[in-house]
């Protein structure tokens, strides 16, 4: 298949047409629309005809030019049209009229036609309703959907709601029908996709991947997939689809749709996807496109999807702890003008905009979970999925949900976590350990030290000793609450969250690479001319330039390898943990103590490499790679010592 060049603006369609949103009021009746579309890839067509009953009197509707409205119908009737701006059409429809039908035709645009949320070619197309394909009254208004399509054979396509019928019309047209009950928009997506099947507890679950892909790819998928849906059933309640879709386009995206997901043909064959963002964009389906979101007033379905899935698989792992402590690397790489409260997320996977809305909203469902226990939070999912499928949902109604299944008002734990920016940064002060008969006693005080108010906290401590560990947990309201943990052997050290379990400010946290990349203020440096937009590709703008070093500065340093060697010897910079300035063919790589970022390379493929690689290893303090773009090394670099341990003395 060959790849499209798209759009700049199709990626913030995408998501568009994915953030189903807006005010329901109660009670309302829900229309149902009849959509009959016939299209062509190969010569970018479209004709099709929309059924629906209208109330009397004037109304409008929407459609993208260059697409030609034929007849606007009720009964034998037909309706006078008048065309206004904006590819806008007003009719008046009469008392006790029959069904409304529009019949419409023309030519999409291609995918170089930069048009937002809509192209089409054989290779591969998407059609949003923010591109106008279908004529669109009242945009956000839900409604029951019914749409039967068709394209040539040896095409698919995808679209809102669950498949409900698929035929093949004597081998010349590919043919089904999508049925939703409620919703707000259409989105299709076609290619020239080979399709493959299972059926799971009564889901028909279906991979529409390119030749290329399907058999390298497709049964790894669809098997994966099984599993998601059968865990996710009993967490988050009865899957509200009859099928789930995987297809394939030629954007390196992963974006969720009701009963679907589109997933870049790059991404799919990457190993981790099918074990980290399928069971994201599948869970979506509960979160996001079945719940639906009000995002004036904040995006909660990111950060649930995030721990219910992600964070679920990371446990399966054996990698949870490594998960919360990523999390709170990334948010301890915030900077404080990018810092703001959960409640503000609006949407957006990129930078600040992912480690608020995914990363801090996940860790405090985590710290929810730990409160109220699993069996209660699975039970607060189930009633909230029920009360709200299809429905748009706000934050107050999951806390409702949490609230009756835990038994208790989690108002408070709510507004706290919701309300503010800023986290909690914690402090042991005045810990002692004495004798106690045949027992051993530690005091202490745990204190919230940063300068905001307190938080409220439920913090682990645990007491290292020749038998083992001995746990406790501290509860705080206050800023300072003393302690007292009894242990009968000897104790050789205390510990608070040692498996970070808090969302809170770490205060050991080394550099990683977003320390700088994150920073507005950060600067480039080159060793050479001709570099000067790999700031941009890193940093998201073009930063001033730099020539000297300073430690409390943030720098990103691009170059040669060899060069970049000299560059920081003659600037004095320190050596990091671990000698990294030749590792591998290209290299990216912080130094502890600073704000600076190296990137080099031993060539010009191998900085590309580099670069390209950046946006998943975010969270690592180092990146080595060989000369095909391979990571041989990552990782975080160990602090110097935990503030949050006092280790006792003999």
């Amino acid at each position: 298949m060959t790849f499209v060049r798209l759009p700049a603006t199709f990626f913030a369609a995408l998501m568009a047409a994915s953030a189903i949103a807006g005010a329901e009021p109660a009670g309302e009746v829900i229309p149902e629309k009849f959509l009959d579309v016939t299209i062509d890839p190969a010569e970018r067509s479209v004709r099709g005809e929309l059924r629906m009953h209208r109330p009397p009197g004037v109304s409008e509707f929407r459609l993208r030019d260059g697409l030609r409205v034929h007849e606007v119908r009720v009964g034998e009737e037909t309706l006078q049209v008048a065309r206004t701006p904006g590819g806008r059409y007003r009719i008046r429809v009469p008392e006790v009229a029959p069904p409304v039908v529009i019949t419409w035709s023309g030519t999409l645009p291609a995918p170089d036609d930069g048009v937002a949320g809509m192209f089409m070619d054989r290779d591969g197309g998407f059609l949003s309703p923010e591109g106008g394909w279908y004529p669109v009254f009242e945009p956000g208004r839900p409604f029951a959907l019914r749409l039967h399509a068709r394209v040539p054979s040896g095409q698919r396509f995808v679209a809102t709601g669950s498949l409900v019928g698929e035929v093949n019309d004597d081998g010349t047209h590919y043919s089904a029908v999508h049925a939703h009950p409620r919703i707000n928009a259409v989105v299709l997506a076609s290619g020239p996709w080979l399709e493959r099947g299972i059926e799971v507890d009564g889901v028909q679950v279906r991979t529409l991947f390119p030749e290329a892909l399907d058999a390298g790819y497709a049964r790894k998928y669809l098997e994966h997939t099984a599993q998601y849906l059968r865990k996710f059933a009993a967490r988050a309640g009865p899957y509200p689809y009859e099928s789930f879709t995987i297809a394939a386009s030629p954007a390196p995206v992963g974006v969720a749709f009701p009963a679907f997901t589109v997933l870049g043909e790059r991404v799919i064959p990457l190993p981790f996807i099918p074990r980290t963002s399928l069971a994201h964009e599948l869970l979506h389906n509960w979160w996001g496109t079945g719940v639906r979101v009000d995002y004036v007033s904040g995006n909660w379905s990111e950060a649930l999807t995030t721990y219910m899935a992600d964070y679920h698989l990371a446990e399966q792992r054996g990698e949870a702890r490594e998960t919360r402590h990523r999390w709170l690397l990334d948010l301890a790489s915030l900077p404080p003008e990018l810092d703001r409260a959960l409640v503000t997320y609006r949407g957006g996977n990129r930078g600040a905009d992912r480690i608020v809305g995914y990363n801090h909203g996940a860790m405090m469902f985590h710290m929810l979970n730990r409160r109220i226990g699993a069996q209660a939070f699975d039970a607060g999912t189930r009633l909230f999925s029920d009360r709200h499928m299809f429905r748009v949902a706000v934050w107050d109604d999951l806390q409702a949900a949490f609230s009756e299944a835990a038994g208790e008002d989690l108002s408070g734990f709510f507004d706290a976590w919701l309300q503010r920016p800023g986290l909690p940064e914690l402090a042991l002060r005045d810990v002692e350990r004495r004798r106690d008969g045949d027992a051993w006693e530690i005091r202490g005080v745990l204190e919230q030290v940063q300068a905001d108010d307190p938080w409220p906290l439920a913090v682990p401590l645990v007491v290292e000793t020749g038998d083992g560990p001995v746990r406790q947990t501290v509860s705080m309201g206050e800023r300072r609450v003393p302690f007292s943990v009894r242990v009968a052997d000897a104790p050789v050290a205390i510990v608070a969250d040692p498996d970070y379990h808090v969302l809170r400010r770490l205060a050991d946290a080394p550099p990683i690479l977003r320390t700088t990349t994150l920073q507005p203020r950060a600067r480039l440096a080159t060793t050479r001319p001709g570099l000067e937009d790999v700031g941009p590709a890193v940093l998201g703008r073009r930063p001033e330039p730099a020539e000297a070093f300073s430690p409390d500065a943030p720098l990103l340093l691009v170059g040669e390898t060899g060069e970049v060697v000299r560059w920081l010897a003659a600037q004095g910079v320190p050596e990091p943990p671990e000698a990294m300035a030749r590792r591998g063919h290209a290299r990216a790589w912080t130094v502890p103590g600073t704000r600076l970022l190296v990137l080099s390379a031993d060539d010009m493929e191998g900085l590309r490499n580099l670069v390209g690689a950046l946006r998943h290893h975010g969270h690592r303090s180092y990146l080595v790679q060989d000369a095909d773009g391979r990571s041989m090394e990552a990782g975080v670099w160990e602090s110097a010592e935990d503030p949050l341990r006092i280790v006792f003395q003999e």
